[in-house]
C-alpha cells in the first residue's frame, strides 16, 4: 500500500477564501433582487389618489407652461406696441419739423421776393443818383467855363431871406429847391443837407424833417425856390412827396413858398432863433 507523502509546508489550502467569496456574491445578488422587487412593488402599489394627484400635477405644470408662454408672447406684443408708439411719435415730430421748415421756407421765399423788389428799387435809385451826379458835374463844369468866359466873380451875392410877417409863435423849417435837388437848412454856418430828387421820397433826412414839422402845430415848412424851370419842376415833385406823407400819416403839412431871385448863397441870419449857430 502506498504511503501519503508528508506535507513539507509548501502547499496552500484555498477552500476558506473561495467559500467566503461565494457567500459574498450570493448575498449581493440577493440584495439586488430584493431591491428590484421592492421598487417594482412600490411603483405598482400606488393608490388612485396618488395617481390623480400626479395627473393633476402634470396638467397644472402644462397649464403653467402654456401661461408662461402666453405671458412671454404678451410681453413681446407690449414691447412691439411700445416700439411702434415710439416710431409714431418720432414720425409725428419729424412731420412737425418738416411742416415748420416748410412754413419757414415760405416766409423766406416771401422775404426774398420783398428783398428783390427793394433791391430793384435801390438799383433804379442808384442809377438815377449816378445820372443826377453826372448832370451836376457837367452843369458845374459849364458854370465854371461860363464864369471864366464872362470873367464874373466866382461867388454870387448872398440872398437874404426876410420874415414875411408870420406869427411869432411859428417856427420855420427851410428847404431849398433847385433843379438838382433839395437842400435842408438847419444851421447858419454848416452846409445844408443835400437830398437828390431821385431819392427824395426815400430820404431819411427829408422824412425826418416832415416828422419834426408834423409833431407840433406851430411848425411850418418853407420851400425856398430858385428862379429856374428845373427848380419849378423839383418843387412839384417835393410837393407831391409832402402830399403823399400827409395821406399816409394823416398829417396836414402845408408848405409855404418863397422865391429866390438869384443864384447866390442863402442868408438866413434873420432866423437865428430857429436855426443852429
Amino acid at each position: 500500500m502506498a504511503r501519503r507523502r508528508k506535507d513539507d509546508g509548501q502547499t496552500v489550502n484555498l477552500f476558506p477564501f473561495l467559500s467566503i467569496l461565494v457567500c459574498i456574491i450570493g448575498c449581493l445578488t440577493l440584495i439586488i433582487v430584493v431591491v428590484n422587487l421592492m421598487a417594482m412593488n412600490k411603483g405598482e402599489g400606488k393608490t388612485p389618489e396618488e395617481v390623480e394627484r400626479a395627473r393633476e400635477y402634470l396638467l397644472v405644470k402644462k397649464e403653467k407652461e402654456e401661461k408662461q408662454k402666453k405671458q412671454e408672447e404678451l410681453k413681446q406684443m407690449i414691447e412691439n406696441l411700445i416700439q411702434t408708439n415710439k416710431d409714431s411719435i418720432q414720425k409725428r415730430d419729424k412731420l412737425a419739423n418738416l411742416k415748420e421748415m416748410l412754413d419757414n421756407q415760405e416766409e423766406i421765399d416771401a422775404s426774398r421776393e420783398e428783398l428783390i423788389a427793394k433791391f430793384n428799387i435801390l438799383q433804379d435809385t442808384n442809377k438815377k443818383l449816378v445820372k443826377d451826379n453826372n448832370e451836376l458835374l457837367v452843369a458845374i463844369k459849364e458854370k465854371e467855363e461860363e464864369i471864366k468866359k464872362r470873367k464874373l466873380p466866382p461867388d454870387a451875392a448872398a440872398l437874404r431871406v426876410r420874415p414875411s410877417g408870420s406869427s411869432s409863435n411859428t417856427k420855420p423849417f427851410f428847404a431849398e429847391i433847385s433843379d438838382k435837388g433839395v437842400y435842408i437848412h438847419t444851421s447858419l454856418t454848416k452846409e445844408p443837407v443835400a437830398v437828390p430828387l431821385a431819392s427824395l421820397n426815400q430820404s431819411e433826412d427829408f422824412i425826418n424833417l416832415l416828422k419834426t414839422i408834423a409833431s407840433k402845430p406851430y411848425n411850418r415848412l418853407i420851400f425856398l425856390v430858385r428862379g429856374n424851370s428845373g427848380a419849378v419842376k423839383a418843387l412839384s415833385q417835393a410837393s407831391s412827396v409832402v402830399s403823399g406823407y400827409n395821406q399816409a400819416n394823416g398829417t396836414e403839412i402845408i408848405p409855404g413858398r418863397l422865391p429866390l431871385p438869384g443864384e447866390g448863397k442863402i442868408d438866413l441870419t434873420m432866423f437865428s432863433d430857429h436855426l443852429e449857430p
